[in-house]
Order: structure tokens, then sequence, then C-alpha cells
């Protein structure tokens, strides 16, 4: 069992403040690490790679939204001056991590992997789209029909 901090790294789809339930079932704090070729050898121990379209490597790292015991969990969140926030995490922030990795005979590489806290160093704002629309097209055909119901 042991503190590690992964520094220096690309996050992505932070889930930090709020536990939310994923595709498996699972209600948990997530935040994904997106990093180049070079670091794979440095944190393949902490869980599983796979490369991304952009040609980049990722790997997500959770925590369970209660422990053995069924007590909530947190994540604690802060800026670079060590000081807590709450703003809103967007993909392409920089963070170091701080993980606590131990034995686990289920998990990838024999390793389990947990998230204990992040350091936001350079923040991207996640700023949500209020509404849903289509995107503007602009038509080639100059034709004009006229629709009928069936």
């Amino acid at each position: 069992m042991q503190n590690s901090i992964i520094r220096n790294v690309t996050v992505n789809y932070a889930k930090l403040y709020k536990a939310e339930t994923n595709q498996f079932g699972n209600t948990q704090f997530d935040i994904q690490l997106e990093f180049n070729r070079d670091r794979i050898d440095e944190l393949k121990e902490f869980g599983k790679i796979r490369e991304l379209p952009n040609g980049n490597f990722a790997m997500n790292i959770s925590l369970n939204e209660k422990n053995r015991e069924g007590k909530l969990n947190t994540v604690r969140v802060v800026d670079a001056a060590k000081e807590p926030m709450s703003a809103p995490i967007g993909n392409g922030s920089t963070a170091n991590l701080i993980v606590f990795t131990y034995a686990s005979p289920r998990a990838y590489n024999g390793k389990k992997t947990i998230l204990k806290a992040v350091q936001i160093t350079n923040l991207i704002e996640y700023t949500p789209e209020n509404t849903v629309d289509f995107d503007l097209v602009e038509s080639t055909n100059t034709t004009t029909e006229s629709a009928t119901d069936f």
C-alpha cells in the first residue's frame, strides 16, 4: 500500500465534486488522465492505458462513492496555491493527483489505484452548453419541392 503523486497530466471528464453513476452501474468519482507516449512506462503501474483517437494515451482513476463501511468518500480538490476549489473543471486542464495503490488480485496488473486528491495547476473552466441545437448547414440544393403528409 502506498500513496503516490502523479504530476503534470492533462485531465478530462472530471467528476470530482459529486459521484456519478457510470454505464456499469458504479457510483463513483472519476477523472481521465491524458498523456503522450513518453509517459506510458511511468504511469502503467496505476492502471490500464488505452490509446485515444488523437494519438495520445489515457487512463481513468476513480474512487467509489462509499467506502467498505458505507461512509461517503470525497475527493480533495485544490488549486495551485493548495486552496480548496469548486470551479467546474474543463477538459484540457492540467493537474497533479494523489493516488493510493494497493494489491488487489481482481484489479488490472494485480494493483488497484484509487483517487485521493487533485491539484489543478492550470484550470480550463468547464462551461456547459445551455441548449442543444443543430449546427447551421448551408444547403446546396436549390430545388423547391413540397412535402406531402403520409
